[in-house]
């Protein structure tokens, strides 16, 4: 009796730990976030996964900037990830809780941004990724997707940066107009101190009240400068022009960089297969219309409603 109760013990305590290991890889797999130091080119990016990695969707978030991080994209974890879809993203260099390299414009090259992109996909374990990019991050999404093409699944877009140096000096002069104008109409300082006291121009609405995750962003505008500094007169449109990718291009209906940006990009998107939506009372950030936005980007992911 006493050896039979050993041996009952001994399967209690092997079903026990089988149990427990099996729930703990459904935790990491479907419900946990992972936070990662990865290596990238010459820095170490802090990377979080959430959801389902094993699921074989992942997708790979790209923050705006230059110089910005990715904390305002924290409802892209609590929207898209589960089961179905693992949600990465990262502070870029010299950003958040990544590390900045030496401080040269070397440092911050576009090829630079798209390796530490690589190392990314790498962290994650996934062969092809999903790429959304936003704003300065559509950038370096097509530039990734023109370098590693093999690597990407589909590319989701949200008031994404134009492939080249003149369309974008356009865009910049279009945001400029609206600041002027928000400036005289007394909603927007003469002398802003922040990158939250322009956050108004970004808005279709300027008096719409920013979620927390936009109202706290963090903003290094040297990182901006070095790597404004290293673009020079950059122009990958006639690679971006041999892209078949699927794509799904959101532009914000009141967007402060002018829908002649979304038309620079889209006619370089020329082999792709675009789905262009232009989202009603937007402007530059998804938040202000997040419902709409959500329901397209699941829909194009072929996730459940």
């Amino acid at each position: 009796m006493r050896m039979f109760t050993k041996k009952l013990q001994a399967v209690i305590v092997v079903v026990s730990v089988v149990v427990t290991a099996a729930i703990a890889y459904w935790h990491l797999t479907r419900r946990s976030v992972l936070e990662l130091q990865v290596q990238g080119s010459g820095v170490t990016l802090y990377v979080r996964v959430a959801g389902n990695a094993g699921s074989g969707n992942v997708l790979i978030a790209i923050h705006g900037g230059p110089g910005m991080s990715s904390d305002y994209m924290a409802s892209l974890e609590q929207q898209l990830a589960g089961d179905e879809l693992a949600v990465v993203t990262y502070d870029q260099r010299g950003t958040g809780r990544s590390t900045s390299p030496s401080g040269d414009t070397a440092d911050y090259t576009v090829l630079k941004y798209v390796e530490d992109l690589e190392a990314v996909r790498k962290a994650a374990g996934a062969e092809r990724v999903h790429l959304f990019g936003h704003s300065w991050g559509g950038v370096l999404a097509m530039r990734y997707a023109t370098i590693y093409p093999q690597r990407v699944r589909s590319i989701v877009l949200m008031g994404s940066g134009p492939p080249s140096m003149g369309a974008w000096l356009n865009a910049q002069s279009s945001m400029a107009q609206r600041v002027a104008a928000l400036q005289q109409q007394g909603i927007i300082p003469t002398q802003p101190a922040s990158v939250q006291d322009l956050l108004p121009a970004y808005f279709s609405d300027p008096h719409f009240q920013p979620p927390d995750e936009l109202a706290n962003m963090y903003y290094n505008p040297d990182v901006q400068t070095l790597t404004w500094s290293a673009l020079g007169d950059f122009d990958f449109t006639a690679d971006v022009a041999r892209l078949d990718h699927r794509v799904l291009f959101l532009w914000g209906e009141g967007d402060p960089f002018g829908m002649p940006t979304a038309e620079a990009t889209l006619v370089a998107l020329s082999a792709a297969q675009v789905e262009f939506v232009v989202l009603d009372k937007c402007g530059h950030f998804w938040q202000e219309n997040a419902d709409v936005f959500y329901l397209r980007v699941r829909a194009f992911l072929g996730m459940s409603p």
